[in-house]
């Protein structure tokens, strides 16, 4: 194969990504026959165009997510790794526990999977939640404010003064978006500033869900850093190289 020149190569580079989503540096070396370090300074640009996140042996697509999704939309999507994560976050929520849980269709599944007799709390503003939680003892307390129906939640400054009359144990948050370097993003202006209270009133773990799918995604509102949180659920999807690179960043990394 001829050498390509270095724009050639670039472009390979992100084909490959919007193909695979992950790369690795070896992979690419090989690939593109060229050296490693010749690989890395390739991604280098490409991180600071904006097109990609590097990890440690490689790099991850980065997707700009300009609109907030439609609920009735991600039902579907990755339906089987959502309620795996979701299982094993609802085995997480102790008896007598307060719990706050996020917007998103992974954090309502959650509910699906709590045993019938756990005594618990969980406070939301996940209107999806609601179908979930039927035949449960839990105490579910839905936030008030203002309803949107696009993203099924209740925002707003009233839903954000109701979050700081609680301090929870635990906060299970689902993500439109989870990069290693952006940290939690979403579209929403109301939903991030709901979702920054329980942040701000969690004394223990907060717990992120993020199917592969999330992985990369960047939205224009920022709700934290990863500095913020502790621990991350996903799916098998997830390259193992992203996955070290949560572990390097000090977050807890469990694979469902």
């Amino acid at each position: 194969m001829r050498e390509m020149i270095p724009a050639q190569r670039r472009v390979r580079i992100v084909e490959l990504l919007n193909e695979r989503r992950a790369v690795r540096v070896s992979s690419l070396s090989d690939r593109l026959r060229v050296s490693e370090m010749t690989i890395r300074r390739d991604l280098e640009r490409l991180e600071a165009e904006g097109l990609l996140t590097r990890t440690h042996g490689g790099a991850i697509l980065k997707r700009h997510m300009a609109e907030e999704p439609h609920y009735v939309d991600n039902v579907a999507t990755h339906a089987a790794e959502k309620e795996r994560i979701a299982r094993a976050a609802a085995a997480t929520i102790l008896p007598g526990e307060t719990v706050f849980l996020s917007s998103g269709t992974t954090a309502a599944r959650v509910l699906r999977h709590v045993s019938p007799d756990l005594e618990a709390r969980v406070v939301t503003h996940n209107v999806g939640a609601l179908a979930e939680a039927h035949g449960l003892r839990l105490e579910l307390i839905l936030l008030g404010g203002r309803f949107r129906p696009r993203s099924n939640v209740v925002d707003g400054p009233a839903a954000v003064e109701f979050v700081s009359r609680f301090h929870a144990g635990r906060l299970l948050i689902g993500v439109d978006g989870f990069d290693l370097r952006e940290g939690l993003t979403t579209p929403s202006l109301g939903i991030a500033g709901v979702e920054r209270a329980m942040i701000g009133h969690t004394r223990g773990e907060v717990v992120v869900l993020a199917d592969q799918s999330k992985i990369g995604v960047v939205a224009d509102v920022v709700i934290c850093g990863l500095d913020q949180v502790d621990v991350v659920m996903v799916d098998d999807g997830v390259d193992e190289e992203v996955r070290e690179d949560m572990r390097r960043l000090g977050l807890r990394c469990m694979v469902v």
